[in-house]
């Protein structure tokens, strides 16, 4: 089984290679998955450099951990899929969310709870992208 502290650690150091990248322009600063890093990477050089296993079940469990973890760490790093949908007292309705989204469920529905507290009607989340 797949510790979340051992995907953490891989993916810290996915993460940091990505950046270097990015830095140099090798990578593009607006990536959001791995899809789009495959574009003008090899993902699977970083896993290697990285030191992530390849071989056997626990290996491929840990890849789909660490791949997981970093796509949601490119997803946040440039907001989420998470909107708040407004509903105003008088029935429209508003995306109150960022442009790019929230990156977690639990921030988009604080912000919804936020908004209604302060201006009234109801609120709804929307994932979008992912």
């Amino acid at each position: 089984m797949t510790s979340s502290r051992e995907a953490r650690e891989f993916a810290d150091a996915v993460m940091l290679m990505i950046a270097e990248d990015q830095h140099t322009g090798q990578v593009p600063a607006g990536v959001l998955s791995l899809d789009e890093l495959d574009n003008t990477v090899d993902v699977k050089d970083y896993f290697r450099q990285a030191g992530l296993p390849f071989e056997g079940h626990e290996a491929a469990e840990l890849r789909a951990a660490v791949t997981q973890e970093v796509e949601q760490r490119l997803r946040a790093a440039h907001g989420g899929p998470w909107h708040v949908v407004w509903k105003r007292p008088g029935g429209s309705t508003t995306d109150i969310g960022r442009t790019a989204g929230y990156a977690t469920q639990e921030e988009a529905e604080a912000v919804g709870r936020a908004h209604v507290r302060a201006e009234g009607g109801a609120w709804r989340l929307s994932r979008t992208g992912g």
